[in-house]
């Protein structure tokens, strides 16, 4: 697996992820296993149509989507700690290229925690401000806010 990281605008990062093909072939089956008790043909018994069968008869991209899905779920956490940026959102995930025999390339955009820099603050004088009560002003107040008054 392979990772690129490039900055955007806003405090955003755009991560490129690309896993080799070897991967893409063993999700591909893995998908295949998991999908197969629901595929029938005929001519075959349920759950028992050859993974090249489905492709002919589907398309060789029947198993992509849930190949995709596998290899992102496990590739992406991987890539984020790869690649040592402090991301702070869930990724927008954009699928580049998947196709059987190549790698599959995904982009993932998220939102970085922002660099903050410190103007002079050092030095600053700071009055403080007397803030002590008296017992009096205490009572003051209590009176003021719990006194009754005379119905007319």
């Amino acid at each position: 697996m392979s990772v690129q990281v490039e900055k955007l605008e806003k405090n955003m990062a755009k991560l490129t992820i690309e896993v080799p093909a070897e991967e893409v072939e063993k999700a591909l089956q893995a998908a295949y296993m998991k999908e197969k008790s629901k595929i029938s043909l005929p001519g075959f018994r349920k759950g028992k149509v050859p993974r090249n069968m489905i492709e002919k008869m589907y398309g060789p991209s029947v198993f992509y989507e849930e190949a995709a899905n596998t290899l992102m779920q496990d590739n992406y956490p991987a890539a984020v700690e790869e690649s040592g940026i402090d991301i702070v959102s869930r990724p927008t995930v954009d699928v580049v290229q998947i196709e059987k025999g190549k790698s599959f390339i995904f982009t993932a955009e998220v939102a970085v925690r922002p660099e903050v820099k410190l103007g002079k603050y050092l030095g600053v004088q700071v009055t403080k401000v007397d803030t002590t009560v008296t017992d009096e002003e205490v009572e003051e107040a209590l009176e003021k806010k719990y006194r009754k008054t005379p119905e007319p």
